[in-house]
């Protein structure tokens, strides 16, 4: 006789999982402090590791569970940092060993610390990242698995300088220049042109505020204290999109020098620029302060100063120009003021001759008669203000130095 089997099975109640994140060693927390004076961290994670653990909470309403505890249940466990597995992040090579991911962490397997996520990572003030972490939980009751996925921590750091710092520059934040008042740009002019011989005490009386090479003296405060320790700075030009920095090692921008403590500029290389000096401590920018530099272009009058007439006999003429600006006389204008002779005639109009403070022209070319009605020349100076300077370059685009060594411009 056939005896007929029914199976029974016990009827679970479903499970339910709930998860929150914690960090595990309370004297190495989730946030960190970076000194900036000093260069440390608190804490410093390569030597006390942080461990953030996904602590897992199971409940049945049968009371069929033994233990309330889900972390040695975990399986297909992963750690995302800014939604990007942890497993997969690569370091470039260049990295310093604190910022690293590889081998600055471990997920741990055993007990109740399944799934913890250990880091020895330090994070820069710059940086902030998301952690989630994701596992599947087994019930093997029912036999099914649970998703559960933590809500986002972060892990960041927040500069810890007890006062901020501050940049300071000893020169207007505007600095303007004016070509016209530039005593040294003209002393060298004359030395050049074989106008005065080269003196020392004569350049460095040339060498007041008006002069085009601006050495311009930098302070970095802490609060109110002025701060001593080693600093690096770095000039950035700006612009609306972007900012590039300019380096003492090339030679076809303004900056003539850098240090700790001041800059130096070329202001004949500038028409207008806006700039961003910042500070580094320990590679970590901590301060930084914008100025600008432009250009002026005074009014001026250039008078003819040839007031002769001209004599039958005449085969050339000759005129020098002077100029006028605020009231003074402008020595050697023709560096600063480039200045076209023209002449007019009854026969021929806007005939160019030279350029320059002073001309000499044959007055045949003038298209000038010899008769009542066209015996005449209007003779005049169009001029321009000269353009900031540029660095010479031929015709491969390579840069033209003299026999120093030192970098040839012109305008």
């Amino acid at each position: 006789m056939e005896i007929t089997r029914h199976r029974i099975r016990v009827d679970y109640a479903p499970l339910n999982v709930a998860v929150a994140v914690r960090c595990f060693t309370p004297n190495s927390p989730m946030a960190q402090s970076f000194t900036a004076k000093t260069g440390s961290y608190e804490p410093n994670r390569m030597l006390t590791p942080t461990v953030i653990l996904p602590e897992v909470t199971l409940n049945a309403t049968d009371g069929s569970l033994s233990s309330p505890y889900g972390n040695a249940l975990l399986g297909d466990m992963q750690w995302l940092v800014n939604g990007v597995d942890i497993t997969t992040l690569v370091d470039a090579a260049s990295e310093e060993a604190q910022y690293k991911w590889q081998g600055n962490y471990e997920i741990l397997t055993v007990g109740s610390m399944r799934g913890a996520l250990q880091l020895s990572r330090n994070v820069r003030v710059s940086e902030t990242f998301s952690l989630v972490f994701k596992a599947k939980v087994y019930d093997n009751r029912l036999g099914v698995t649970i998703p559960i996925e933590t809500d986002p921590v972060t892990l960041k750091t927040t500069d810890k300088a007890e006062d901020g710092f501050s940049l300071s520059i000893s020169e207007d934040t505007l600095i303007r220049y004016n070509p016209f008042k530039d005593k040294l740009f003209l002393y060298e002019y004359k030395v050049a042109h074989g106008q005065v011989v080269a003196s020392s005490s004569a350049e460095n009386a040339a060498k007041d505020e008006n002069a085009y090479l601006r050495r311009i003296p930098v302070s970095l405060f802490q609060g109110k204290e002025l701060f001593d320790s080693a600093y690096t700075l770095k000039l950035y030009e700006m612009n609306s999109f972007s900012e590039t920095e300019l380096t003492t090692t090339e030679q076809d921008n303004e900056l003539v020098e850098i240090a700790q403590d001041h800059l130096t500029l070329d202001l004949r290389m500038v028409t207008k620029a806006d700039y961003m000096l910042k500070a580094f401590v320990n590679n970590v920018n901590v301060a930084q302060i914008e100025f600008s530099v432009s250009r002026i272009y005074p009014d001026y009058r250039i008078r003819c100063t040839n007031g002769t007439g001209i004599a039958p006999t005449d085969k050339e003429r000759y005129d020098k120009a002077m100029v006028d600006c605020d009231g003074n006389i402008v020595e050697c204008p023709e560096s600063i003021i480039k200045m076209i002779w023209k002449t007019d005639t009854a026969a021929l109009t806007g005939v160019v001759h030279n350029e320059g403070a002073e001309t000499l022209y044959k007055l045949e070319t003038t298209g000038i008669g010899w008769d009542a009605d066209n015996s005449w020349i209007d003779e005049y100076v169009e001029p321009e203000h000269k353009k900031a300077h540029e660095v010479a370059l031929n015709e491969d685009g390579l840069i033209f130095e003299d026999e120093n060594g030192d970098t040839l411009i012109f305008n």
